[in-house]
């Protein structure tokens, strides 16, 4: 039986330090940019300001837990420790994004549902005694999916609702796992990537957020945004040879489908860019095999690129982005991706190797 815990809500507060607030951040950068050409700074030493916060970011926390009342101890801290760490990895330097790294509410649900209610409750409580707009329609019932599936999600869009709402669960493998952490890295890098976006609209959030990059931008898709979350994931969370396994099993493992998830997407003739969560278990090749071409991307410019396409989204958009950044638009990336990928695997698994070896944080 788990050990329970006096306090149903264990809140863990941290200071966000933010960088310097710049209502002109690019065109800082700009001047930046020119004075590295001229030679006369240092590259290593350039940091772009930050906006200001939205006036959505009523908490400066750094983060609050609301943890269900069943869990041990050592559930909520390896779980808070593995979220802290991640952080640290992303959101820990100045950054474009860093004045938005903050009020991040992570709720950890066990097998118990009151218990979880509970947590839960509390959790749309302190967004209302807290005074942000959307507590009206805090959903007290989101704990009931992650208790019955387990699980992990951000149910909030951070720029447009002034925090983050990360929600993972115990149940399954457990928190001593290496499937557990590789979790609660995806979901903080979500954070890390929504943070860099300074908008009040759902709409434009999801569109430089690669949500809307599909060939029907109506419907969302999640090859761009959670290609990068599982492969940065996967990158930091494990050692190099779970980092490599877990990049096989992306191509080599069934998943949901009765072949590999490599062949179960050739044989589809699928477009990666057109899978939306709409398409049942085929959304699971969004994320897979976008995390390989995240992979072939980071093999090609390198890591800090995908840092930096990150925090230039803001200013230029998605599509914009990618192709400064990466040379070739997206759509003529993604094609020349799919036809690499029909090489042997042992040749794609040859990348990973120095891609790990070159990791820069």
């Amino acid at each position: 039986m788990k050990p329970l815990i006096l306090c149903v809500v264990a809140i863990f507060v941290i200071q966000c330090q933010g960088a310097s607030a710049s209502s002109r951040a690019f065109l800082n950068l700009l001047g930046t940019l020119s004075a590295l050409g001229s030679g006369s700074i240092d590259s290593s030493s350039i940091k772009v300001n930050s906006p200001d916060a939205s006036q959505a970011f009523l908490d400066d926390e750094r983060m609050r837990v609301f943890a269900a009342a069943d869990l041990s101890q050592d559930e909520i801290e390896t779980t808070v420790h593995y979220t802290n760490e991640a952080y640290e990895l992303w959101m820990g330097s100045p950054y474009y994004g860093k004045n938005q790294a903050k009020a991040i509410y992570l709720m950890i649900t066990g097998e118990d549902l009151d218990a979880s209610k509970v947590a839960n409750q509390k959790y749309c409580d302190h967004l209302s005694n807290t005074g942000f707009s959307v507590a009206e329609w805090c959903n007290p019932d989101t704990y009931i999916d992650y208790v019955a599936n387990g699980g992990a999600g951000i149910n909030s869009s951070g720029p447009v609702e002034g925090f983050y709402f990360m929600v993972i669960a115990t149940k399954g493998d457990g928190v001593a796992s290496d499937s557990y952490k590789a979790m609660a890295y995806h979901e903080v890098f979500h954070i890390y990537q929504m943070s860099n976006v300074f908008s009040d609209s759902y709409e434009e959030v999801d569109s430089k957020m690669g949500r809307m990059s599909g060939d029907d931008p109506r419907i969302l898709v999640p090859w761009w945004m959670e290609g990068n979350a599982d492969f940065f994931g996967a990158l930091y969370s494990r050692d190099a040879e779970g980092f490599k396994s877990e990049m096989r099993c992306a191509l080599e493992c069934t998943g949901p489908f009765s072949v590999s998830r490599k062949d179960k997407f050739l044989d589809e003739g699928l477009k990666l860019r057109n899978i939306s969560w709409d398409q049942g278990d085929l959304v699971d090749l969004g994320y897979r095999l976008g995390s390989w071409f995240v992979a072939y991307l980071t093999s090609v410019h390198g890591e800090d690129a995908l840092y930096d396409f990150w925090e230039a989204v803001d200013e230029l958009g998605f599509e914009a982005t990618f192709l400064r950044q990466f040379g070739v638009d997206y759509r003529t990336y993604l094609d020349n991706f799919e036809v690499w990928l029909k090489n042997p695997n042992e040749d794609l698994f040859a990348i990973l190797d120095d891609i790990y070896a070159s990791k820069t944080k």
